[in-house]
């Protein structure tokens, strides 16, 4: 939960409240930092501008000048969610609806001659926030982002619609651009590795949980959506990639909220704050959870690549060639071929079919570059007449699929009363059969049970954040949905989507203490 001020949880439960919110737009996405990101056509070869990542495109809202449309907006709704059942990486919305009456809002294609009559276009980044007037507008931030549509314009009602994603989005958006492999590490530190090297960010930007799940072997081809590799990398240990109200990226683990602080109730909810509540059904009922991964498994060194019979390389006389040699599996590691080698060697002749001289001492070889699934050479020839290789061998470590996991749970009880409920889980970074175990008990244990998920409208709460745990009727409960709306006709409300939850304490590294009562599993 948001920290607010005493005298602003005082105007929260007032019976009237005057609403507040502010609504900040970066029309012509004008950045504050003093450095900048290179640019074809703009930026000069040797001056100041980086190349690399824009730090401002992926996140940090505050490196943008704004405008101030508060005044305009005539209604606001925002959602923030959490994937249910799985964890994975999910993206907050929000839209806007802007007075034009004045014409301010109304692009150049249709006419239009304000200060943002050029500005008004998708991409823009926005800042949402929201709160009460007590004297003075409080607010505070509730969503950050950039409008994934072009503002929609309406003509006859003088008004303006926006529509936007948090900074997720650029996930959904961005391909890994070459392939990376990556052997024994923990969640958190494989998402670092892509935050860090591959999309250039910096650690202001983002905020992740001690990762539960190490992963023995794992591989990104390339064209690969990064939105799909937060989403398998969070979902194989139910946890969650998201991004708070101001703009952090967050990883939070499957057991994030059930240790101290995180365990004590944030709110109240008292049955006069419930505008409705919703009747549970079994619309949510999982009693049965599928389990399936494949399992990569490390071989030992061996002899990954062989010339095929018959066949050779041509290096021309006192001349280079490079070549790529492709192998069926991903290679952990790979020895480099040398004149006389025991594992990797090659042999080379003056004739293709290796009847002539021996011209190995002619050859040298050199590594320009191993992938995953391929290795580049360049072979060098120092003779002043063409060498062939007639035999190359290429010894390594590879790892290989040779199992699968497959776990199925049910919950018999709920399964009689209301029918097989099904659902199945795909991801091969779920690495043993005990952790698919506890990840489909986890799934049942929640979602078995009808009551065990609630939907609720309040009075909004603004400082209220997913998975905070709120007591209702004399029961927990983790916020998993947060839909928000201000409008004249409702005023500020929230619809609150709640799974009741068992509080454990489990034990956490660097948090918790040997011989504690924290528990180690699941």
């Amino acid at each position: 939960m948001q920290s607010v001020t005493a005298a602003f949880t005082a105007e929260e439960k007032d019976s009237t409240r005057i609403i507040a919110q502010t609504t900040q737009v970066s029309w012509h996405k004008q950045s504050t930092l003093s450095s900048k990101t290179f640019t074809i056509g703009v930026s000069t070869i040797g001056g100041n501008d980086g190349i690399g990542v824009n730090v401002g495109a992926i996140g940090s809202p505050g490196n943008y000048r704004y405008f101030d449309e508060s005044a305009y907006v005539t209604s606001m709704n925002y959602e923030r969610s959490l994937n249910m059942p799985t964890g994975g990486l999910t993206k907050a919305l929000a839209e806007i609806t802007l007075d034009n009456t004045s014409g301010r809002f109304t692009p150049r294609y249709m006419g239009g001659n304000s200060e943002l009559f050029t500005a008004i276009l998708p991409r823009r980044p926005i800042i949402l926030s929201a709160g009460f007037n007590y004297g003075a507008n409080i607010t505070i931030p509730v969503f950050a982002g950039l409008l994934n549509k072009q503002p929609l314009v309406d003509v006859n009602n003088k008004s303006v619609q926006l529509a936007a994603g948090d900074y997720i989005d650029f996930f959904q958006g961005k391909y890994l651009d070459q392939e990376v492999m990556f052997t024994g590490q923990r969640t958190d530190q494989v998402m670092t590795t892509l935050l860090n090297g591959t999309l250039g960010m910096n650690t202001s930007q983002y905020d992740l949980d001690y990762g539960i799940n190490t992963i023995p072997f794992g591989l990104f081809e390339a064209g690969t959506l990064m939105s799909d590799i937060f989403n398998e990398l969070a979902q194989a240990e139910a946890g969650h990639f998201y991004q708070d109200e101001q703009g952090i990226f967050k990883f939070r683990n499957r057991q994030w909220g059930d240790s101290s602080p995180w365990n004590s109730v944030q709110k109240i909810i008292t049955t006069a704050m419930v505008i409705n509540a919703q009747a549970p059904n079994d619309d949510h009922i999982i009693n049965v959870v599928e389990v399936n991964s494949k399992v990569f498994q490390k071989q030992p060194l061996q002899t990954i690549f062989t010339l095929p019979p018959l066949s050779y390389i041509a290096i021309p006389a006192k001349s280079d060639l490079d070549q790529f040699f492709e192998f069926q599996d991903p290679v952990l590691a790979l020895t480099d071929p040398t004149n006389g080698g025991t594992n990797s060697y090659f042999i080379a002749n003056s004739a293709s079919d290796n009847s002539g001289t021996d011209m190995t001492s002619s050859i040298s070889v050199r590594n320009l570059g191993t992938f995953a699934r391929s290795v580049k050479y360049r072979f060098t020839n120092t003779s002043s007449s063409i060498v062939y290789v007639t035999s190359f061998v290429l010894a390594g470590r590879v790892a290989v699929t040779p199992t699968s996991i497959y776990v199925r749970l049910q919950d018999d009880s709920s399964a009689t009363a209301y029918q097989q409920q099904a659902y199945s889980i795909s991801n091969d970074y779920i690495q043993n059969e005990s952790w698919a175990n506890s990840l489909a008990q986890m799934i049942l244990n929640d979602f078995s049970d009808p009551e065990n998920l609630q939907v609720i409208t309040i009075r909004a709460i603004p400082e209220l954040q997913l998975f905070d745990l709120i007591s209702w009727q004399g029961r927990y409960w983790r916020i998993f949905d947060i839909k928000a709306t201000i409008d004249p006709s409702v005023g500020f409300v929230q619809e609150l989507t709640l799974l009741q939850r068992t509080i454990k304490t489990y034990f956490r590294i660097g948090i918790s203490t040997i011989g504690g009562d924290d528990k180690i599993s699941p």
